[in-house]
């Protein structure tokens, strides 16, 4: 089945990060900068099995950096999904969301989180540093909605940033016909959805497609990068 692929672009991704409660990063520094070396063993928390940014793309990246270690040179992602004393991490928890992955962190549940951008982008505000860059500090805005409503304050700083193709939208072209699909991606791609303020809501305001960003088509292969990393 052929699959056509509209998606938002803000150059084409989002992030996925790997953050710490602000207070504890020093032990991430690594000159002026972070690393991830002293990930092995802490508290994890990751989105989800499923997910892309929470689980797929930090795992990926975990095993790619550590394998190059005697210790650790057969690690292999399912070995990431739980912990113990035999295991890169002590304990691993799955938040089922990214908001929640982040309130595992910022509560003391998990020393390392696993959390995209775009998702708890609402709910905090960056405070010092560069957006998605590592060392950057986000704070949770006063009047934050829940799960956040009582963490008014609280920092967090980002120990590692990858990017991740954004997400589609899919067709199934065995239940449409040519003609509907085509008018769909007429109507998605136009200008009057693209400079509708109901669907890509001005800078402040809330919402998941955000100013300046246009949904585009592409190809199903496209994506092969994102496949790449579950095999």
């Amino acid at each position: 089945m052929r699959k056509i692929f509209l998606f938002v672009l803000t150059a084409a991704l989002y992030y996925s990060r790997l953050v710490v409660k602000k207070g504890n990063e020093e032990q991430y520094k690594s000159g002026d900068g972070y690393a991830i070396d002293n990930i092995a063993g802490k508290t994890m928390s990751f989105v989800s099995t499923s997910s892309t940014s929470g689980f797929k793309v930090p795992s990926s990246g975990i095993v790619a950096h550590f394998s190059k270690q005697d210790q650790w040179k057969e690690l292999k992602q399912e070995e990431l999904l739980e912990g113990g004393p035999d295991k890169f991490f002590s304990q691993v928890i799955f938040g089922g969301s990214h908001q929640l992955s982040l309130v595992n962190v910022l509560t003391d549940k998990a020393e390392v989180a696993a959390v995209d951008d775009v998702d708890v982008a609402s709910y905090v505000e960056l405070t010092s540093g560069t957006e998605n860059r590592p060392g950057a500090v986000y704070t949770v805005r006063e009047n934050a909605d829940p799960p956040f409503d009582k963490l008014a304050g609280v920092q967090y700083v980002v120990i590692q940033a990858t990017p991740v193709l954004n997400a589609p939208i899919v067709v199934n072209t065995e239940m449409l016909s040519p003609e509907t699909i085509d008018a769909i991606t007429q109507a998605l791609t136009s200008d009057e959805v693209t400079n509708n303020p109901k669907i890509f809501i001005a800078e402040g305001g809330k919402g998941f497609f955000n100013q300046p960003q246009r949904f585009l088509t592409v190809e199903d292969d496209w994506f092969n990068p994102i496949r790449e990393l579950s095999k």
